[in-house]
């Protein structure tokens, strides 16, 4: 955690002109209102988009007015669904404007500190090193979490807590993070149907209830905000229309040759890693699903959930989940993180790291540049 805050420390102060609210990756075509604008001048990134982080950001001001925010947002609905986060800051500041940037940061640390901790004990219940637990910052979900303040990294954390708390019997706790994962994002969903099928196959009826229930707040809320326009789309493209697509794409980045043809290669590289990902989860659940109900089948079924989760959306156009490894990497983070536990059970964990390890680099690129300016900055340059 403390390593985290001095990155930020160091980005912010020699990237963005020490204003902290850069983390959010504001985009400069972006729309806010003017009671946001006025009170707190935000950075705005190059990208006129700018990222997902910007409108958590907005929510967390004023989560409880989120219909009135909601004409400032890309995907409305989508970012509404993933109300808790925001909520839990607001809470945190006591509802004081000049506090809630603190709590987001300080929320986020301890999101991503928790995943670290229970990754390493899950190490340990495995008969491995507690510094596995550091793996957890090399998921994908954590890296956009750190890089842009996303929510991938909570929901991660609360997949690897869930694991924990079913392998080690506290089934009340693993609940409870089952019930609150899909107000991340909504993918938390599959954690919450891993968990039911941890009880389904050891048939205890009363768990199994119990578990179908813990989806039900989440689904109301859905209802709640079926209103707001700008929900998900899911409409037919062909048959593995996006896995051709993201193989065929050259993306056009604004570098001169030979960096131009090593960025495009690379996005080649890491979209075959994720493939081979796809396949080793949907092994990994073949193998696993007739093992006893204990905790660690919910790694197999959660593995094989976003598998499936991943093939099925190979067909549809599904917003930002095969454009780039930023897409699919976070989207698909608890699959990577399954395939993961799974190595450390068996000893081999060559195989989940190679598939981790493209999509996690290529990731990571985005934090050169910050990295660059802040060694300049540093160096006195």
């Amino acid at each position: 955690m403390l390593g985290i805050l001095l990155w930020w420390t160091l980005v912010a102060t020699f990237t963005y002109e020490g204003r902290w609210n850069a983390l959010y990756c504001n985009g400069s075509a972006a729309r806010f209102p003017a009671w946001l604008e006025e009170r707190e001048p935000l950075y705005r990134a190059p990208s006129p988009a700018g990222y997902d982080g910007q409108w958590y950001h907005l929510l967390a001001h004023r989560p409880l007015e989120f219909r009135q925010s909601a004409q400032y947002m890309d995907w409305p609905r989508l970012r509404c669904q993933r109300l808790l986060f925001p909520l839990a800051v607001w809470l945190l500041a006591f509802g004081q404007f000049n506090l809630v940037d603190p709590a987001y940061f300080m929320l986020m640390l301890l999101s991503l500190g928790a995943g670290v901790y229970w990754t390493a004990r899950l190490a340990e219940l495995r008969g491995a090193s507690v510094l596995w637990g550091l793996m957890f910052l090399l998921m994908p979900g954590p890296i956009s979490s750190i890089d842009r303040m996303l929510l991938d990294g909570p929901l991660l954390a609360a997949a690897a807590g869930l694991f924990y708390f079913l392998e080690t019997g506290r089934t009340r706790a693993a609940w409870t993070l089952a019930m609150l994962a899909p107000f991340f994002r909504e993918t938390g969903l599959l954690l919450t149907a891993a968990g039911c099928a941890v009880w389904l196959l050891r048939r205890d009826a009363r768990r199994f209830a119990a578990w179908m229930l813990a989806a039900v707040p989440f689904l109301l809320w859905m209802y709640e905000v079926r209103d707001l326009h700008g929900g998900a789309s899911y409409a037919w493209l062909g048959w593995f229309a996006n896995v051709a697509r993201a193989l065929g794409r050259e993306a056009a980045y604004p570098y001169p040759p030979p960096w131009l043809q090593i960025l495009q290669w690379f996005d080649r590289v890491a979209m075959a890693a994720f493939l081979c990902a796809v396949g080793a989860a949907v092994f990994l659940f073949l193998r696993r699903w007739r093992a006893d109900g204990t905790g660690r089948t919910a790694v197999a079924w959660t593995a094989g959930l976003f598998a499936a989760a991943a093939l099925a959306t190979a067909h549809l156009e599904a917003v930002q989940v095969w454009d780039e490894a930023y897409g699919y990497g976070r989207v698909c983070g608890p699959m990577f993180f399954a395939l993961f536990l799974d190595g450390l059970e068996r000893r081999r964990l060559a195989a989940p790291l190679a598939v981790l390890g493209p999509v996690a680099a290529r990731m990571g690129l985005h934090l050169a540049s910050p990295a660059w300016r802040a060694a300049r900055g540093l160096a006195g340059l």
